[in-house]
């Protein structure tokens, strides 16, 4: 109880609140907790810094991460994380961190430096598989609205 500052348990002997207003005090308090905790520790990690304040709300999953667990979508989350935080090894990066001349142009199509907007976005070589989750997006977003492709 201290360390979500609850109270004591004296306090709550004394003021029994009803079982819906604990509930609620016990997950506001948890929720902001771990909520600070992930600000303090932002700025000390790299890949927490990809983390929009504004996306993660505490007690809700991730769109990332919603979805049914399979083992088959556990073996693909990997890439998604790494591609989401910065730490997937795309070409451009690869180049950087290697003593060795390396070419950053993608090695799939071969047409522009491989980034991560390239790689996710605009790779001929990627467009039959990105097809089908566009298709998907598109029925979610509930129309023809193509401008953000």
């Amino acid at each position: 109880m201290w360390k979500y500052e609850l109270g004591t348990v004296t306090d709550l002997a004394d003021n029994t609140p009803t079982k819906g207003k604990w509930k609620t005090r016990v997950l506001k308090a948890v929720h902001s907790y771990w909520s600070d905790q992930i600000d303090s520790l932002t700025p000390l990690y790299s890949t927490l810094f990809f983390l929009r304040q504004d996306k993660y709300v505490p007690g809700k999953i991730l769109p990332l991460l919603s979805f049914e667990y399979t083992a088959r979508e556990s073996e693909r989350l990997k890439t998604k994380v790494r591609l989401l935080t910065g730490t997937y090894m795309l070409q451009t990066k690869r180049k950087n961190f290697n003593q060795y001349d390396i070419n950053p142009t993608c090695q799939m199509c071969g047409e522009e430096n491989e980034n991560a907007e390239h790689f996710v976005l605009k790779c001929s070589a990627l467009h039959s598989v990105r097809q089908s989750i566009m298709v998907d997006i598109e029925r979610q977003w509930g129309g023809d609205n193509r401008d953000f492709i």
